[in-house]
């Protein structure tokens, strides 16, 4: 799906999204990837929501964002023992597919909220 949103000037605004993978700035990231207003990490994560630990948040942990969007690819998955680490560590996640994690991450970046989106690929 191809988004459209207001100017944000150099923020990375996830730009389309789908079965191949993640378009920010023009550049289409196959693997999962960590992004924020203004920073990317990317190849990030492993290839599966179950295989996911506290570990892969250590980034995110120290930008301390306001909320973390959690694509689990194509389906949500709710990894419990990782959502239980990650609130011990005060660290507000809200999960759901990659395909909704997306359009939230560019809503929430045009209100100016600090959130990070670690995002599986769509269609993991």
């Amino acid at each position: 799906m191809k988004l459209h949103l207001q100017h944000l000037g150099h923020h990375n605004v996830v730009h389309a999204y789908g079965p191949q993978g993640i378009v920010i700035h023009g550049k289409r990231h196959t693997q999962g990837l960590l992004v924020g207003a203004d920073w990317l990490h990317s190849p990030w994560g492993p290839e599966h929501a179950n295989a996911l630990q506290l570990s892969h948040f250590a980034e995110v942990l120290a930008r301390k964002p306001d909320i973390v969007l959690l694509g689990t690819g194509k389906c949500q998955h709710f990894p419990l023992e990782l959502m239980r680490a990650l609130g011990a560590a005060e660290l507000a996640v809200e999960v759901m597919d990659t395909s909704a994690a997306c359009r939230t991450y560019n809503i929430l970046l045009a209100e100016d909220r600090v959130v990070v989106a670690a995002l599986l690929p769509p269609e993991a």
